[in-house]
C-alpha cells in the first residue's frame, strides 16, 4: 500500500533544458515551505530524438515546471559547428513547448537573459558545478534551471546570505 507523503504536497520540479544538438536537461527538487530549499539535483545530455521520452521520465507525480532556453537567431548561431545545429535546434524548443503545453508551466528565456545571473559562482553555491562536470549543455540547462527557481519560485540565491542548505 502506498503511503501519501504530506512533505510532497510541498514539493515540486523545476527542469531546465538547453535544447540543442546535444540536449542538456537538469531537475531540481524544490521543497516550498515558508523558505524554499533545493533538496536535489540530477542531471543528463541525451540525443534529440529521446528528448521527449526522457522529459517524461523524469516528470513525476509532483508539480513542475520548465525553463526552457529560447532559441535566438544571433552571432553566436550563425558560428554553428553545422548549417543544421539551428533548425535542429528551433525544432526542439517547438517540440518541448508541445510537450509541456497545458500540462506545466513552461519558462522560456534566453541564454542572453539568463547566462550574466547564472554564472559558475552562482552554479557552484548551489551544487550544480560538479553536478554537470564535463556536460556543458546539462550545465546550460542548470543554469535556466536555477534561474527559474529563484526568480519564479523563491529559492533564494546561492550567492545571498539568506540561502537555504542543500
Amino acid at each position: 500500500m502506498n503511503q501519501h507523503n504530506p512533505q510532497e504536497d510541498n514539493q515540486m520540479y523545476v527542469i531546465g533544458v538547453d535544447p540543442g544538438p546535444v540536449p542538456g536537461i537538469v531537475r531540481l527538487l524544490l521543497l516550498q515551505t515558508d523558505q524554499t530549499t533545493l533538496l536535489d539535483a540530477q542531471a543528463v545530455q541525451v540525443t534529440p530524438g529521446v528528448l521527449p521520452d526522457a522529459l517524461d521520465a523524469l516528470s513525476g507525480r509532483m508539480r513542475q515546471s520548465i525553463a526552457l532556453e529560447r532559441f535566438v537567431v544571433g552571432r553566436r548561431a550563425a558560428r554553428s559547428a553545422t548549417p543544421s545545429a539551428g533548425a535542429h535546434t528551433r525544432d526542439m524548443v517547438v517540440t518541448v513547448t508541445g510537450w509541456a503545453r497545458g500540462r506545466y508551466p513552461l519558462h522560456l528565456r534566453s541564454a542572453a537573459d539568463v547566462k550574466p545571473w547564472a554564472t559558475d559562482a552562482r552554479l557552484d553555491a548551489a551544487g550544480l558545478l560538479d553536478l554537470t562536470k564535463g556536460m556543458r549543455h546539462a550545465r546550460d540547462a542548470a543554469r535556466h534551471a536555477l534561474f527559474c527557481a529563484v526568480k519564479d519560485y523563491g529559492l533564494p540565491d546561492p550567492l545571498s546570505s539568506r540561502r537555504g542548505t542543500r
